[in-house]
């Protein structure tokens, strides 16, 4: 035969043997979810059930499956009903079965880990219940969002300490049964697992066991041994994950076997070559290799976390289940090597009598059966085939194509090395592949178009002040404030559900994560658009919903009548508000309308307000914005770099409540620009009113915007430069014993009417907005071009963080 069809042929055998093996290695990791349990394997976050009360004889709630779900059992004659996300009715479990609402949102929501199945349009909480049967069992296991980490990333503390001890949420799930409420509550904790050095270890201890084995006397004896305890091992982990694995027979029987029936192809294939082994049947090494590197590889792509994770979803102890994941992974990594050098040393003897001997002979083992009339030898070897070919029939097959027909023992143990070698780049390879951190997110789908830089952009909710007050540095594009007053007859434990609610859906919202009801279709394929949310409190929240009207801080004190205003009652003050700022108006506008709506029942709208702003990109950055006037309004803010600016804009006083202590307190008014009479008037005049020239801003004493005015400059007529009644000179805090506040303002337009929505954020409004207005309202030059007509006060609890929901020591609960 020509020598470069031998090596192509050749080649081509090395290259088949190494695509083999790595398809070996690396399509069962499809199989990787039969190491998973609910969509969650080997994990640090625990979710943990405290109580369920008050506690009801045949109703029992658990978590199961390594906190991937909720299980309910109701053996009771009354119907237990689940609420939703939005404090709707979700599930029903009762004597008549298990029945879903098709109008909750939940009902889609939690089919799946992660939430990623799409909500219909027609799936709203406020609609009607539409029942639907779906079991006659009276339990019901769901995939409750409330109880485990959603977010692709790690909790800001935990990933700042994540080899400590953390609790990440207190979750709270309220279960309905003949018109008691009861209250499941739990908690999602962070909790930082072993070191994986004493498991790496074992897996080597055992690899090297394996490969010794092959250089003793009973060498056959112990590779089976090898493989018969890798088979056991893999049975108990398989175990171990059924157990855990809530359904009936045939869900855990699949769990047990994994996906394709894999269990029920390999195991005993394995044991009959085992078995096959300890009778010296030295080719079936090669069997005991590919069974060996199927099985480590599978476990080591799924199940190498568990040694340094805190949990998995297993019955077993969580040592044994480490160690029977490394006695997996080392026996088969042994075995793996072990094939090849168990051939090498009891390879077949070959044939070695002339070739007119007596009776050609291709001995495979010793004990091979006799050649029997018509009855071929397996032929394994080069020599073994030119044996036989020499005695064969004058009508045998031709030389060049025995040759082609078989594969000498050089070359068939250099094939399976070889597709051993596959196999241990595919493991690799997927290991690589996969992602190390904590938690992994399923994705499907085409990849989406990146966003840009402004929709990308995100901002934390978590944290010691909420954001939406300095952060970020420059205001967003888009502002919705909505003011709310509280239902009749919200309670105190109302109050605390519809912020625990609030504070959840915010969390995922600035994330750009779904809240899973159809109003998500609005912003689809957009990012969070550096969405922030921030909530208040009015001074008509206390005496109601059980917080005494003396709990009301001094800071949040109703503000005065001031001359000139014209308010609107209806549209003015509130119990809460939220403000929801972004980069997007749709962004925007769709996080206002999910808060709103989940405030039912506890509260309903009182008014609200939409502002807008540059657009990110139309100004630079650090450009101070302009108002409908055309004038730069926050030219003379309190800066960052200021010694003082934390004390004048966050509540520092020890006097004040824990709730308060690095909040502040919001001034908000809309007032009414006149921009008809605004507009009439020269530039001049427009200038002498602010005190401020209008197209830098720069004061009229002269300098750049930034220059501080000085206000006893005269013109040469002798009159002030800047005018006694200048909208500057008055507002100034040098006139007003220092008074100060941030001002963050925004433009509305509303018909005919527009103006400006003013923001005014300080520790105290009666050292900060009270004493200016009240000064500008006597003589402010601008009262003749301006009307107000709402008029808010609101003081916005610190932040929260990852566990806790804003104000929550508002109610004696320390959010730590």
């Amino acid at each position: 035969m020509d020598i470069s069809v031998k090596a192509t042929r050749r080649a081509r055998h090395w290259l088949l043997a190494v695509v083999a093996g790595l398809a070996a290695a690396v399509l069962p990791s499809g199989a990787a979810w039969a190491h998973e349990v609910g969509g969650v394997g080997a994990t640090n976050f625990t979710t943990t059930l405290s109580a369920l009360s008050p506690a009801v004889p045949g109703v029992s709630l658990a978590v199961v499956e390594n906190g991937s779900r909720l299980e309910l059992r109701n053996t009771t004659a009354r119907e237990v009903v689940v609420r939703g996300y939005s404090d709707e009715p979700y599930a029903r479990i009762g004597p008549d079965g298990v029945w879903l609402n098709d109008s909750s949102p939940a009902t889609y929501l939690n089919t799946d880990r992660f939430a990623s199945t799409t909500v219909p349009a027609g799936a709203d909480p406020a609609a009607p219940p539409r029942w639907r049967k779906i079991s006659d069992e009276t339990v019901h296991r769901w995939h409750d969002h409330r109880i485990h980490w959603m977010l692709s990333t790690l909790p800001t503390a935990v990933a700042a300490a994540p080899t400590a001890a953390h609790r990440v949420s207190d979750w709270h799930v309220d279960l309905d049964y003949g018109g008691t409420v009861l209250s499941a509550t739990g908690s999602l904790d962070w909790v930082p697992g072993p070191s994986p050095t004493p498991w790496y270890l074992l897996t080597a201890t055992a690899a090297l066991l394996v490969v010794g084995a092959v250089f003793t006397r009973r060498a056959h004896a112990l590779i089976a041994a090898a493989l018969g305890a890798l088979i056991a091992a893999d049975v108990l982990h398989a175990a171990g994950i059924a157990l855990v694995t809530a359904g009936n027979v045939p869900e855990r029987v699949s769990a047990f076997l994994g996906d394709g029936m894999t269990g029920l192809l390999i195991w005993p294939f394995g044991l009959v070559a085992a078995v096959l082994i300890a009778k010296r049947a030295t080719f079936l090494g090669f069997v005991a290799m590919g069974v060996g590197g199927l099985l480590s590889s599978m476990m080591a792509l799924d199940d190498a976390p568990v040694w340094w994770r805190s949990s998995a979803p297993s019955a077993l102890p969580a040592d044994l289940n480490r160690a029977g994941v490394a006695v997996v992974v080392g026996l088969g990594a042994g075995l793996l090597l072990a094939g090849p050098l168990l051939w090498r040393r009891f390879k077949p003897a070959s044939h070695r009598t002339a070739p007119d001997s007596a009776a050609p002979v291709a001995a495979v083992e010793s004990d091979d059966p006799a050649i029997d009339g018509e009855v071929r030898p397996v032929v394994l070897g080069a020599r073994a085939a030119r044996a036989v070919g020499a005695h064969a029939p004058d009508d045998a097959t031709e030389p060049d194509q025995a040759g082609a027909a078989t594969v000498g023992r050089r070359g068939f143990a250099g094939t399976l090395a070889a597709g051993g070698v596959g196999a241990i780049l595919g493991a690799a390879g997927g290991i690589a592949a996969g992602t190390p951190g904590e938690p992994a997110v399923p994705t499907s789908g085409p990849a989406a178009e990146p966003l840009s830089g402004v929709g990308a952009t995100r901002i934390a909710f978590h944290g010691e002040r909420q954001a939406g007050i300095t952060t970020p540095a420059r205001p967003q594009a888009s502002l919705r404030i909505v003011a709310f007053d509280l239902a009749d007859g919200v309670d105190r434990a109302g109050l605390q559900s519809l912020l625990r609610r609030w504070t959840q859906a915010a969390a995922q919202l600035s994330q750009g994560l779904p809240l899973g009801d159809s109003g998500d279709d609005v912003v689809t394929g957009s990012g969070p658009s550096s969405l922030t949310v921030t909530v208040g409190f009015g001074p008509s929240l206390f005496g109601k919903a059980g917080l005494p009207a003396s709990a009301r801080p001094a800071e949040l004190t109703p503000l005065p009548a001031f001359p000139g205003e014209q308010l609107d009652p209806a549209h003015s003050d509130g119990d809460l508000c939220l403000l929801v700022h972004a980069d997007d108006a749709l962004v925007a506008f769709r996080a206002a309308r999910a808060l709103t709506r989940l405030a039912a029942p506890q509260a309903r709208v009182r008014w609200q307000l939409d502002g807008f702003n540059n657009s990110p990109g139309v100004t630079p950055t650090t450009a101070t914005g302009r108002n409908l006037m055309g004038q730069l309004d926050g030219t003379n803010n309190p800066q960052p770099s200021d010694e003082d600016f934390t004390a004048k804009v966050y509540v520092t006083d020890p006097a004040a409540p824990s709730w308060l202590r690095g909040g502040s307190v919001l001034v908000v008014r809309r007032i009414r620009m006149l921009l008809d009479d605004w507009d009439d008037q020269p530039r001049e005049v427009q200038e002498r009113v602010i005190g401020r020239r209008k197209d830098s801003g720069a004061p009229l004493s002269g300098g750049q915007e930034r220059t501080p005015a000085n206000f006893g400059t005269t013109a040469a007529d002798g009159t002030l430069t800047i005018p006694a009644d200048a909208h500057i000179r008055l507002a100034t805090p040098a006139f007003n014993n220092g008074a100060a506040m941030l001002r963050r303002g925004y433009s509305y337009s509303e018909g005919d009417a527009a103006g400006l929505i003013f923001l005014a954020w300080q520790a105290d409004p009666r050292r900060g907005f009270v004493p200016v207005q009240q000064r500008l309202a006597a003589a402010d030059a601008l009262n003749r071009f301006t009307r107000h007509e709402t008029s808010a006060l609101f003081a916005m609890p610190h932040g929260v963080t990852p566990g806790g929901h804003l104000g929550q020591d508002l109610f004696g609960e320390d959010p730590a």
